[in-house]
């Protein structure tokens, strides 16, 4: 009940009571007497009323100006002191009391809350320090994690056997990153903490591995690892590794959730089709040459007597065939390149292990004896495939050429720290011609698309090739010198992947079945906090959205990395008072998206989420109103930071957003922005939680029903 309801129920009360105590003392008093004394009394009365009224009267507005001085002096400022006292008990320490108007005796009691108030801050303080040190030990694991997570080749997600996400890495938003001005709503969903993975892949797959795993882990086996392939709207195909993972209570493990490691074969299988049609094509096209070649061989051996005409245009059919297939060859070698380049990068390998992958690889495919010889604990900094195609293209050669029966491979270390593998064909000898063939084959491409061959590859490492010399033009060895390696950058080395935190959020592994949304306590539930900035405050007179900001929270955490913060063209005139407000000029939102192509993707964002503003009525009545246009209803619980602060701060004299985060001691960045206030808004949010338990608030139907009786709750737009 509100104190001014109270006010002139307990004035009213006094007032009946004083009245009816006056009335029925004169009542008692005129049956009292007998008629002669009424009669007289009667003759008296015109004279006798405006004394006793006028008494009355003056009881009444001092008993009045009394019980108006004892609400205004104690029991609103003893109403307001209880609510300084429950935010600095409960969300901000540093908070205040500040009664102004109040007796003295009330402002001593208010001494004596913000004296009690120091203390408890102060040791607060020292148990904060004490935690920080705490904290400073998980934060170095999460550091950690984070580091470990970010580095990985591949993406990374986590989830819970309900299929909500736990955790993932940079690498796996990106696998799954979708363009929020799309036209069309997205033909997937978000990844991001709490949300459901089957919203992003198919659920078939991933129940049917769930279920093998828990097959596997009945049966004993403790290597459990399902894989499957998976392709995306997108057209992306994702390998997808699934790994359990486990949680033991009572000494019986169980599977918890599971990990899910992403990989992208869309390149290699493309780059693989690409290859095999390559080896299609050069079939298919040389068979032609070939047969021509051969019907102009077999003419000339069976018919001796040819006459010159007849000999001629055999050996020019002979020679345009040939000519045919070298170019054919050209294009499969320079085809291929593009093949080997997505297979291609540059990584740290140790060298004996790089020698023996040639070796084997040499030994293999040309059936000749290769020796490698390299010390142990030797990096190389190179692209380590197209090292052991080059120089199997160079035994290849020399098998073919100088018929070699044997390879030998050495690297060493020389004085300046540099290495150098000499490749050495004993018993054998090979020209410079056959050295430049294959310097100069086509091997790879560059990030251009540009065409590199073995030279280049070395001379963009800063290495060198050297022939070894056994005559004058003989050679039985090649030398390729390669620089220093780099220590800091071998130690430091990564594939252009960001370094950033993860997202994870590891308590949503105890979560069980979700119940009735009303009955999921606030501090578990998932809301979306937003809030949008507008060419005006009348929604219902043309009004359109200019910006539209958003974030996520999960288990009482504001998620800055899961956010909207979307300018929005209007297609209408920006007044000047509105830009005064937000700083937005008219400018800046020509070439951006309209509403209608903003809207699928906000609505995907907030899905299965609880939507929170401030002043929310404002805000959904522009969702609303684009019902009709575009489609999208957006039918999520809504949640007003300010019915709420109304409710429990009935006293306070302002419940603005400023006001609310002053008192809550919310720090304010960007104000006026759309994604400014709705980070400010949902800090709000979690600072509210604890108050609103105070005033036993726990769940979302509670906040719903508390906040239907807020005086604002009838405000329309």
């Amino acid at each position: 009940m509100k104190p001014s309801f109270k006010y002139w129920i307990f004035l009213s009360a006094i007032y009946f009571a004083l009245i009816s105590i006056i009335v029925a003392s004169l009542v008692g008093s005129w049956v009292s007497i007998n008629e002669s004394q009424q009669a007289a009394l009667s003759g008296m009365l015109s004279k006798l009323t405006p004394f006793p009224l006028l008494g009355t009267i003056t009881i009444l507005f001092i008993i009045g100006a009394l019980i108006n001085l004892l609400f205004n002096d104690y029991i609103i400022p003893i109403l307001k002191l209880a609510e300084s006292a429950r935010i600095i008990s409960s969300v901000n320490p540093e908070h205040r009391a500040q009664i102004k108007n109040a007796s003295k005796e009330i402002q001593y009691l208010s001494e004596i809350i913000n004296q009690s108030a120091d203390a408890f801050n102060n040791l607060q303080r020292d148990v904060t320090g004490k935690i920080a040190i705490a904290q400073a030990t998980l934060d170095e694991e999460r550091t950690r994690l984070a580091a470990l997570m970010s580095e990985l080749p591949h993406g990374v997600i986590v989830c819970n056997t309900d299929g909500q996400v736990l955790l993932y890495n940079q690498q796996a938003q990106e696998l799954f990153k979708e363009n929020p001005t799309a036209t069309e709503a997205p033909a997937q969903g978000i990844l991001g903490l709490g949300r459901s993975i089957f919203s992003l892949l198919d659920r078939d797959p991933i129940v049917h591995g769930l279920e093998m795993l828990h097959k596997c882990h009945t049966s004993g086996r403790t290597k459990m690892v399902n894989h499957s392939m998976i392709t995306l709207h997108t057209g992306l195909c994702l390998r997808v590794n699934m790994a359990p993972v486990f949680t033991e209570q009572n000494n019986v493990k169980t599977i918890s959730g599971y990990v899910l490691t992403l990989e992208d074969m869309t390149h290699q299988i493309e780059s693989d089709s690409r290859r095999d049609m390559l080896i299609q094509s050069l079939i298919d096209e040389q068979q032609k040459d070939l047969e021509d070649i051969r019907d102009s061989i077999t003419n000339i051996l069976s018919r001796p007597k040819l006459d010159q005409e007849e000999l001629y245009n055999y050996r020019k059919k002979i020679d345009n065939a040939s000519q045919s297939l070298q170019k054919k060859v050209s294009e499969a070698r320079a085809n291929y390149a593009l093949h080997l380049h997505a297979l291609s990068k540059n990584e740290n390998v140790l060298a004996n292990n790089l020698l023996d992958i040639i070796s084997n690889n040499i030994s293999e495919r040309f059936s000749i004896n290769v020796t490698p010889l390299a010390p142990k604990g030797v990096w190389l900094q190179l692209d380590s495939y197209s090292m052991v195609q080059a120089i199997s293209h160079l035994a290849g050669l020399l098998v073919t050429h100088a018929n070699i029966q044997e390879l030998l491979l050495t690297l060493t270390v020389n004085e300046d720290s540099g290495t150098e593998l000499v490749i050495v064909w004993p018993k054998a000898s090979a020209d410079m011609d056959l050295l430049k063939t294959w310097q100069l084959t086509p091997l790879i491409t560059d990030a251009k698309g540009n065409l590199l061959n073995f030279r280049d590859t070395i001379d963009n490492l800063a290495g060198k090739i050297s022939p070894i010399s056994e005559a004058s033009d003989e050679y039985s060895g090649v030398m390729i010198s390669f620089p220093p390696i780099d220590q800091d950058r071998r130690l430091a080395m990564q594939c252009e992947v960001e370094h950033r935190p993860i997202s994870y959020e590891f308590d949503l592994f105890n979560r069980g079945d979700w119940k009735e949304l009303g009955q999921i306590p606030l501090r578990k539930l998932t809301y979306a906090v937003f809030d949008t900035e507008t060419t005006g405050l009348h929604p219902s007179k043309g009004d359109e959205i200019i910006q539209l900001g958003a974030i996520r929270i999960v288990n009482g955490q504001l998620l800055y990395h899961e956010v909207i913060d979307q300018l929005v063209d209007p297609k209408r005139f920006v007044p000047q008072e509105s830009v005064e407000i937000h700083g937005i000029q008219p400018a800046l939102l020509q070439g951006q998206p309209t509403i209608d192509k903003v809207l699928p993707h906000f609505h995907t964002f907030v899905d299965n989420s609880v939507l929170v503003a401030h002043n929310a009525a404002f805000d959904m009545r522009f969702l609303q109103l684009q019902e009709e246009k575009t489609g999208i209803v957006f039918d999520n619980p809504v949640i007003d930071t300010m019915l709420l602060s109304s409710i429990i701060h009935p006293y306070q004299d302002s419940h603005s957003l400023d006001s609310l985060a002053e008192r809550l001691n919310v720090t304010i960045v960007g104000r006026h922005t759309a994604l400014g206030d709705a980070i400010v808004t949902g800090e709000v949010l979690l600072k509210l939680i604890p108050l609103l338990e105070a005033h036993e608030i726990y769940t979302l139907a509670d906040a719903l029903a508390a906040a239907s009786q807020s005086p604002f709750a009838k405000v329309a737009y």
